[in-house]
């Protein structure tokens, strides 16, 4: 069932509702802007803080980060993906990289992270490795577990390696990210934020937020958590809008 299918407007409005009147609720019976400030007080922070100079190049720097991270981290994955696909020395090779890059703890990397590079590239290595294994899985499982049938049928009609890789692999490996596009770039750029909270570049979203948390700026937390949470909204809907693009009208035959 596709997720378009689960939606109903009037459930998701109820919810938002439902959040709104707790927060209001919650916020007024605690009476203290330091544990959760009152909607009103979030509101004419936000309001403060979109208003201020630094705004655009706090948000821009951020995203400019996320989307370099990401595609970096795709064209690597992409590339060793494929190649560990075809190779069993170079899969064997990145088996144990790939489940150790996993395993390290987000915060643990970050501060690796900030130790060997400066506090403003240590963002950019922090969501590139996070990134990573996600993409290069999602590669290579597109390929191991192509249709083998449509590989068979090529082969027999002596398509080169070059045309399978386009015609086949390709439109698998195409398919297979953008469905996992939006979550990862989401995840890229909050590590990426994270990243910026620790090292505290000259500008970004981390940088703001960490100077909220100094001053005991509660509303101010939670206001950049709602513009946050907006800009991977509108990433989400950019991103599903190019997807669809590319993917749109074309003949799969992996489908």
């Amino acid at each position: 069932m596709k997720n378009s299918s689960m939606k109903d407007k009037k459930l998701i409005f109820i919810s938002i509702l439902t959040i709104i009147i707790t927060w209001g609720v919650l916020s007024t019976y605690i009476n203290n802007s330091i544990y959760l400030p009152k909607l009103s007080e979030v509101l004419k922070e936000l309001i403060y803080i979109v208003a201020k100079s630094d705004f655009i190049k706090n948000i821009g720097y951020s995203l400019l980060r996320g989307i370099i991270s990401f595609f970096i981290s795709l064209l690597i994955a992409v590339l060793l993906g494929i190649a560990s696909s075809f190779n069993k020395i170079f899969y064997n090779f990145f088996y144990p990289i790939n489940s150790i890059l996993k395993s390290i703890p987000t915060i643990a990397f970050i501060l690796i992270a900030l130790i060997w590079l400066n506090k403003n590239y240590a963002p950019y290595l922090i969501g590139i490795v996070i990134a990573f294994p996600i993409l290069y899985e999602s590669t290579v499982n597109s390929i191991l577990n192509s249709n083998k049938d449509l590989y068979e049928m090529m082969n027999s009609f002596n398509v080169n390696f070059i045309g399978i890789l386009l015609n086949l692999y390709i439109q698998s490996i195409l398919i297979s990210i953008s469905q996992i596009a939006t979550s990862t770039f989401s995840l890229v750029f909050k590590v990426v934020i994270a990243g910026e909270v620790f090292g505290q570049p000259s500008y970004g979203i981390g940088t703001a937020i960490q100077g909220e948390k100094i001053n005991f700026n509660t509303a101010g937390l939670f206001s950049w958590i709602i513009i946050v949470a907006i800009l991977c909204f509108i990433t989400d809907k950019i991103i599903l809008l190019l997807t669809n693009k590319i993917l749109k009208g074309g003949r799969y035959i992996v489908d």
